[in-house]
């Protein structure tokens, strides 16, 4: 993890989208679902419902011994009960934690993403101004070269005086 800070993965990159084109920003690459069987209109989980015993579909008479039974299988699934509602909040607590775990990291997506393009603009702004001085640059060398000549001249003169 400490190289990951340490910026081992920079690579840079290609250049930036300037021809405005983009790419994964798709309704497909954007929602993908954050796990292979989240829960969404289209994958709505299953319906099956959990049943400690089987229905009685008809009346019957139970027995001393299957009274006795049902009696310890309430106790269990009274036990069940406390410690399922104790597990799904658990597991509630655990998905919030993790959806502004995900909340913060599109923030700073957006962040990054903003100062990214503050860089690419600082940095066309400097290419530009560059480009402004091509003009003054291509004057200082004229200038020198009609120095130089002027000096050839000067030397061809005073060569042919002697």
């Amino acid at each position: 993890m400490l190289g990951y800070f340490k910026g081992d993965d920079f690579n840079g990159g290609s250049v930036a989208p300037v021809q405005g084109q983009s790419n994964n920003l798709d309704a497909n690459s954007v929602h993908q679902k954050s796990a292979q069987n989240a829960i969404t209109p289209d994958s709505p989980g299953s319906w099956k419902s959990y049943r400690a015993v089987p229905v009685v579909t008809e009346a019957r008479a139970f027995t001393e011994e299957e009274a006795d039974a049902l009696t310890e299988v309430e106790k269990q699934e009274r036990m069940k009960r406390k410690a399922s509602k104790k597990a799904y909040e658990k597991l509630e607590k655990i998905s919030n934690h993790g959806t502004v775990i995900n909340r913060h990291h599109e923030k700073y997506r957006r962040n990054e993403a903003r100062n990214e393009r503050r860089m690419q603009g600082y940095k066309n702004t400097s290419a530009k101004y560059l480009h402004g001085l091509r003009p003054e640059y291509a004057k200082l060398g004229q200038g020198l070269e009609k120095a130089a000549q002027a000096a050839d001249q000067a030397i061809s003169q005073l060569a042919a005086q002697l």
